[in-house]
């Protein structure tokens, strides 16, 4: 297993810092970006976010998530490029190349929770993390992936999962569905799911599915109006607030 190689010089954005980073992954090189508070107290908690389809590590659809846990509960967030997304390809969302990514679900998810089991590895062999208090953060495709991660990663304490589901227009590629179906039942950490009543990517029924099939006694629904990409900034914080609560406890 390899070691972290900071790319870049730690940089405050936003009154955040941040920090790029390589590992060395199974077929490419895994590449990152840490956010974090000025100091890391050693044992922290430690956040890992998945981004959406044809989106990639600085997407603006993820970094205000990141800055969000380290400004309001102060503790630091990795996303990395999902395979074939940002420095690993460059997929962009409805992309033939995208679309190439999920001609094979379980193939995908297999190599993105493949991943992040070996950079969380990497990360707390640093020894600044607490293995104890590791969430998952991952809306669309960070659900799509995150869900088998989740299902199988047993470092987890909770998640914040949604805008996903087992049916519609993008579960149905490439055996999607059936890869969430499998997974569901082997989510057993609490969990928020965030969901759009009005969701064009993901059919409501399918979304309300796989929240039931969730095998978490701790778990809540949150919906709102709206298209896919319509999610309110509230829900963002009440996501975060969920996960924060539960990894200082």
């Amino acid at each position: 297993m390899g070691d972290i190689e900071w790319t870049s010089e730690s940089v405050r954005v936003d009154g955040v810092m941040e920090r790029d980073f390589t590992v060395q992954g199974e077929r490419d090189t895994i590449t990152g970006v840490l956010w974090a508070p000025e100091r890391i107290p050693v044992g922290s908690p430690l956040v890992l976010i998945g981004h959406g389809g044809g989106g990639h590590k600085r997407a603006p659809s993820v970094v205000p998530t990141a800055q969000g846990f380290v400004r309001e509960h102060g503790i630091p967030a990795v996303i990395i490029d999902a395979p074939g997304h940002g420095d690993r390809g460059g997929a962009q969302s409805r992309s033939p190349e995208y679309y190439a990514l999920w001609a094979d679900a379980k193939r995908m998810t297999d190599n993105a929770t493949a991943d992040w089991k070996r950079v969380l590895t990497t990360f707390l062999a640093t020894g600044m993390f607490d293995a104890g208090r590791i969430g998952w953060s991952g809306m669309s495709m960070g659900s799509l992936i995150g869900v088998p991660y989740v299902a199988s990663e047993t470092r987890l304490k909770a998640a914040a999962l949604g805008l996903c589901g087992f049916t519609g227009v993008t579960p149905n590629q490439g055996g999607g569905g059936a890869v969430l179906e499998a997974a569901a039942p082997h989510v057993t950490v609490p969990l928020i799911f965030m969901l759009q009543w009005d969701d064009e990517r993901f059919d409501r029924s399918g979304s309300l599915a796989m929240f039931g099939a969730f095998g978490a006694t701790d778990k809540r629904l949150v919906w709102h109006v709206g298209a896919h990409a319509e999610m309110p900034e509230e829900g963002r914080h009440h996501a975060r607030a969920f996960l924060a609560e539960r990894l200082k406890a």
